[in-house]
């Protein structure tokens, strides 16, 4: 049933409204850079759950000991030894929803914009973004503030060439001890293969800059620019860390800029939509949209986050 329809009121109100329904209400759907950064959870929440227990082996669980030394002197029986048995050594984390977020959205011309489908998606579009943007930034400031490791300050302005590299070297050290695999090329980015322990770096467009100039940066063309947003910014490699853009990422006053690199399994994080509706305002001739939702996040493994003050022109 066309538009003209039901505004001459030939056809009924329902007309139009299911036709765009399904797109207003569609699944909260939120997805940003946090997705590289950390394991998500949200699959595992039940209806009525706000938390998950994280149940975590700590490597101090298991014992490496000789149990047979051989003798030097021919003829002489070496030592036999004795297996021990350990209790094994449980960390326990709380995985809750901290955080309620929401958006919503004021449709001002009702009777004309209901109709327009794709005008409509696209408004939804931009406030499921501002959500996401503050969902990413959280996800970020909790990892940053867990970190385990901080390195020295560095400035940026100053840097002579390559000092960029030596301080992602550090970084990329810092990981490979905490069970991070370095990248070995851009092949390895594919899938799950690619970001679940490789090492990854998280920087914003300032810094980002700096990394550009560097010999050892392999970039990653993102031909769909339309996605880049919705899948964090995969920008490239470099020292063996897979490298994310976010602008989410803010500058101080003194313009610093406090990055932070990490492998995935060191943070975990959850998203649970809590509602989304439209409410017609009759007397306005508007609809308004809103979603209320609620997200939380977690650090298991600190000694594999790292972080750095760098200061940027």
């Amino acid at each position: 049933m066309s538009n003209n329809a039901f505004l001459n009121g030939i056809a009924p109100y329902n007309a139009v409204s299911e036709k765009w329904s399904k797109v207003l209400l569609k699944n909260l759907s939120l997805v940003g850079v946090y997705k590289h950064i950390a394991v998500d959870h949200s699959s595992e929440l039940s209806d009525n759950s706000d938390a998950i227990h994280l149940r975590m082996v700590n490597d101090s669980s298991v014992t490496v000991a000789n149990y047979y030394t051989r003798s030097a002197t021919p003829g002489t029986a070496g030592t036999e030894g004795t297996i021990s048995y350990g209790t094994a050594a449980v960390d326990d984390y709380v995985l809750q929803l901290t955080e309620t977020p929401s958006t919503a959205v004021k449709f001002e011309d009702y009777a004309l914009k209901t109709a327009d489908v794709a005008f409509q998606a696209k408004i939804i579009e931009r406030g499921l973004y501002a959500l996401s943007k503050y969902v990413d930034t959280f996800v970020m400031n909790t990892i940053t503030a867990a970190a385990g490791t901080t390195l020295t300050a560095f400035n940026a302005t100053t840097a002579a060439a390559g000092d960029v590299y030596d301080l992602l070297l550090q970084a990329a050290a810092v990981l490979k001890k905490a069970g991070a695999t370095p990248v070995s090329n851009v092949s390895d980015l594919a899938g799950d293969r690619g970001l679940k322990e490789v090492g990854y770096v998280c920087v914003n467009p300032d810094v980002m800059r700096f990394i550009l100039k560097e010999p050892a940066f392999v970039k990653v063309d993102m031909t769909d620019k339309n996605a880049l947003w919705k899948d964090g910014v995969v920008r490239g490699t470099i020292a063996g860390l897979v490298v994310l853009e976010s602008s989410n990422l803010e500058t101080n006053a003194s313009n610093v800029c406090t990055i932070f690199a990490g492998i995935k399994s060191a943070a975990h994080f959850a998203i649970k939509k809590i509602s989304d509706r439209m409410i017609p305002a009759q007397n306005n001739f508007q609809m308004l949209w809103s979603v209320l939702t609620s997200c939380g996040c977690v650090v298991s493994h600190p000694t594999a986050i790292v972080k750095c003050a760098v200061t940027v022109a």
